[in-house]
């Protein structure tokens, strides 16, 4: 079973008082989970038989980039690597792209990974990860 690094509880609480929950809550948190997972893949910190962390500053970091990275999805939507500029390619004959032909272009493309859940991770030196020997 994939592990769940923040609950919906857990997700009111980081967001504050007055903040309104997304009803996909428990589904955007479990894909946020992954996604931190992904951001973790080089990481070293001790985990528990389950594979949470054990630290309780790294457990902290773990929920509060999980948040993070379950709002960028609400905000964003699931398909945020699937974004572009809005940019065509042309290859001979064959244009692909342009998805935004009409109407304002964004400025850039929305990055998969929340800034803000990266930053989290960071500076508690999760990422960038590291390879030891033993």
């Amino acid at each position: 079973m994939a592990r769940i690094y923040a609950t919906k509880a857990q997700l009111e609480d980081y967001l504050g008082d007055g903040a309104t929950v997304p009803a996909d809550a428990d589904r955007l948190l479990r894909s946020a989970s992954r996604d931190v997972d992904e951001m973790l893949l080089t990481a070293v910190y001790a985990v528990d038989a389950a594979g949470l962390p054990t630290d309780p500053d790294h457990e902290e970091a773990i929920r509060e980039a999980t948040c993070e990275q379950a709002m960028h999805r609400d905000e964003h939507g699931d398909e945020i690597d699937m974004m572009s500029s809005g940019e065509s390619v042309r290859l001979g004959p064959l244009s692909f792209g342009g998805a935004f032909s009409s109407g304002p272009k964004p400025a850039q493309p929305v990055p998969f990974y929340s800034p803000e859940a990266y930053r989290i991770l960071r500076l508690t030196g999760l990422i960038p990860g590291r390879v030891t020997d033993g």
